[in-house]
């Protein structure tokens, strides 16, 4: 059934009066004084229909509310409520319940009540090579906090994420539950510990193969995981971590994890060996573990113009020595180079290698070498970004060897209330037979006060993202509207499709699954999200505000506990030149779109008493200085912890004029004569004295040339017609000159002579 909206919002006022009292009660404290500081809250309508003419209708529709309210005495109250209906059904979103930072016993206690979360990383995971989900539940889970010392307990069903844009929960057939203790023994050593019980019945693993692995059929299994980081100086992690089932198989494998990253703004290196059995880590649903092998990458940058990079890895997996799964090894490599280069250009080549074996298994033995050398040149032209890349992917194995080659041409555009880019791909493939193919991505987005628009397309089949050498797997096209409705109301409205690039079987899954074209998605994530059609969501949502809000500009009116779960998101803004960065002053950055600083002399911004939890950064760019443009990173999420603070650095660029004038004979119309800019494309027109101008040119060497087809009739030119000018920071641009001249043709005189 659907929640109708008028009745969530008239069950707001009882929900914030009964929730804080009964948290208290729990704690055997005072209930909170009745003048609270304030809280705010946000409730949603929103729908997602998927139709097609070979299929009825599907869809899924209901409402959405969630709200943070602030106890004094008692610590952090939230809370979210989603119900839909679909197809006669009834699905749950996320809902939950929690209490955050209250304190009792000398602890800070954090409880959840229903649709929960917690990290499989218990410190702080210096690599990116492997990736472990979080675990989430619909249960309970009970945190305890003083300093660095935390304890957790959490039980419940497990669940995973489900639908396109309007997600809920589908609770899986296993249960989970674990307890976690993590300590700071000494100022430069943390340690933590856990103990972790997956159970599901032998039925359940029969009838859901996609959520359950091959080999992965013990109906419990129960973990002890040991993880510890060690920093003796700023640059320098050093990670171990050890886990074992703790069956009595002979089978069973001890998992363990040890490396070390060093970080610094010249060098960085990062190595790691791991061991992971078939049951390291058996969430349903993911491909987690079942690999042993080494890995290595480094970044070397010499000069800020020029950086070398490159990693290695070896794995093999099966180290339960089952025979009926198939064996796998890999031996991967890549190395590249990128840097700039003369006429203000960038580029970048990288060579990656592959080389993959499978046995066992039943199947014959597999073996493929595959290599993939890239190229990209770009340049940044005013406003414009432009890009060419050419790619050469060889598929060596004994069945099918393949060639692919592909050539992409793109641009993108940068104004102050619009973007538009694309790219054109044209790709060979040549497998016995040669193959050629047109592959076009585009993007544009609008913002225009309260209302924007945007749009993201892809056009063609896209083949490189279907080899080893993937970085996506996912394509996704989409066109939508948001419009920000007085009042706090909003409107977002969206049609998208989405599709797999990628064929989901154990060798893709066994070469990719720590790589970003996976990016931690789950068996069901990737069949419910591969659609080919179209389809359709709205929302309309309403932001709530009672009492003061949740106050963030005076840290001062926030009690001990609370003040806790609270960090600071700070960064540096700077001017980028092509021959250094100076700082930026008066330059606006926005928090979650609502909360604004401006950067100093020195062009640093704060913000004071952010609340815990991930969050957007970028430039306001509707107050972004006429001549300044933003840098390649204009947004970015960032992730606050209590009494920490997370960074976020930015780069505007500085736009200059370049003008000229074009000079004829007296009496000699000079108006509407057409100049061009190379290799941007932009063109203007001369006005009646001859002048014209440019505005808004980034740095770069440009070329500006008359176009001759718009000069007077029988005009020719008495000067060049293009001239290159460099266009830097702080250096006026020359002033440009054209000439020409009109030159006087006699017409014939034919005699006629009378008799």
């Amino acid at each position: 059934m659907l929640w109708p909206l008028g009745r969530i919002r008239s069950r707001e006022s009882i929900w914030l009066a009964v929730l804080p009292a009964t948290v208290a009660a729990i704690f055997g404290q005072d209930p909170p004084p009745a003048a609270l500081p304030g809280g705010q809250g946000e409730m949603a309508f929103q729908g997602y229909y998927l139709g097609g003419a070979a299929q009825p209708l599907l869809n899924i529709t209901g409402t959405t509310f969630r709200f943070q309210e602030l106890v004094p005495g008692l610590g952090f109250l939230s809370g979210d409520f989603e119900g839909y209906a679909s197809q006669s059904r009834f699905e749950a979103g996320e809902n939950y319940l929690e209490i955050r930072g209250a304190p009792w016993m000398g602890q800070y206690w954090t409880l959840t009540g229903g649709d929960f979360r917690a990290p499989a990383a218990l410190v702080a995971f210096p690599f990116n090579n492997i990736f472990v989900p979080d675990i989430e539940g619909r249960g309970a889970k009970v945190q305890a906090a003083h300093g660095d010392d935390q304890y957790t307990f959490f039980w419940g069903d497990q669940t995973l994420t489900a639908g396109m844009r309007v997600a809920y929960r589908i609770v899986t057939p296993q249960r989970v539950m674990g307890a976690s203790a993590v300590r700071r023994l000494a100022p430069h050593l943390q340690i933590g510990a856990r103990a972790m019980q997956f159970s599901a019945s032998p039925q359940a693993i029969l009838d859901n193969p996609y959520l359950f692995p091959a080999g992965r059929t013990a109906p419990l299994v129960r973990t002890l995981a040991l993880q510890s980081l060690y920093t003796p100086v700023k640059r320098l992690k050093i990670y171990a971590e050890g886990s074992r089932p703790l069956e009595t198989a002979p089978s069973a494998v001890t998992s363990l994890l040890g490396g070390f990253a060093w970080e610094d703004a010249g060098f960085s290196f990062k190595t790691d060996y791991t061991r992971q059995g078939l049951q390291y880590f058996p969430l349903a649903g993911y491909f987690v573990g079942d690999r042993q092998g080494p890995f290595a990458e480094g970044r070397w940058r010499p000069s800020k113009r020029l950086e070398f990079y490159g990693s290695a890895s070896q794995y093999h997996n099966n180290l339960e020595h089952d025979n009926s799964l198939p064996f796998f090894t890999s031996l991967g490599t890549s190395a590249g180079v990128s840097g700039s280069l003369p006429g203000n250009l960038a580029g970048s080549v990288t060579l990656s290698t592959v080389r993959f074996s499978e046995q066992g298994g039943g199947q014959s033995p597999v073996t493929s070498d595959n290599r993939q050398l890239d190229a990209t040149v770009s340049k940044v032209v005013r406003r414009h970004t432009l890009h060419v890349d050419w790619r050469d992917i060889r598929l060596e194995t004994a069945a099918s060897p393949q060639l692919q080659r592909s050539w992409e041409a793109g641009d993108s555009f940068q104004a102050k209330h619009f973007s538009l880019g694309g790219a054109l791909r044209y790709q060979q493939i040549a497998a016995g037979v040669q193959r050629d193919s047109l592959f076009f991505r585009g993007l544009a987005q609008a913002n225009l006060g309260r209302f924007s628009a945007y749009g993201n397309v892809e056009v063609g089949n896209d083949l490189q993202n279907q080899t080893l050498f993937s970085t996506s797997a996912y394509r996704t096209s989409v066109l939508g509207v948001a419009w920000r409705i007085a009042r706090g109301w909003n409107l977002q409205s969206e049609m998208f499709r989405n599709s797999l690039n990628l064929t989901l079987n154990p060798e893709t899954i066994f070469l990719l699954q720590n790589s970003p074209a996976m990016a931690g998605i789950s068996p069901l994530g990737a069949t419910l999200s591969a659609t080919r059609q179209w389809s359709l969501y709205f929302r309309l949502s309403k932001q709530l505000r009672w009492g003061a809000g949740l106050p963030s500009e005076s840290p001062d009116r926030l009690n001990t506990p609370v003040a806790a779960l609270t960090g600071t998101v700070e960064g540096v803004v700077l001017v980028k030149t092509s021959e250094s960065s100076r700082s930026a002053a008066g330059i606006s950055v926005s928090l979650d779109g609502s909360r604004t600083a401006i950067s100093d002399a020195d062009g640093r911004y704060v913000f004071d008493s952010v609340p815990e939890g991930a969050h957007d950064v970028g430039l306001r760019l509707s107050e972004l200085p006429a001549d300044f443009d933003p840098g390649d990173a204009q947004k970015a999420r960032v992730t606050v912890q209590a009494r920490h603070t997370a960074r976020a650095d930015f780069e505007v660029l500085p736009l200059m004029t370049v003008a000229g004038v074009v000079h004829a004979p007296v009496g000699v119309t000079r108006d509407g004569i057409v100049i061009r800019m190379a290799p941007t494309g932009r063109y203007t027109t001369t006005g009646a004295d001859g002048s014209f101008t440019f505005y808004n040119v980034r740095e770069g060497d440009v070329t500006l040339a008359l176009d001759v087809r718009s000069l007077p009739e029988n005009a020719a030119l008495t000067s060049p017609g293009s001239v290159s000018i460099p266009v830097r920071d702080g250096i006026p641009a020359p002033p440009i000159g054209f000439s020409f001249t009109v030159q006087n043709i006699a017409k014939p005189i034919r005699k006629v002579e009378l008799r």
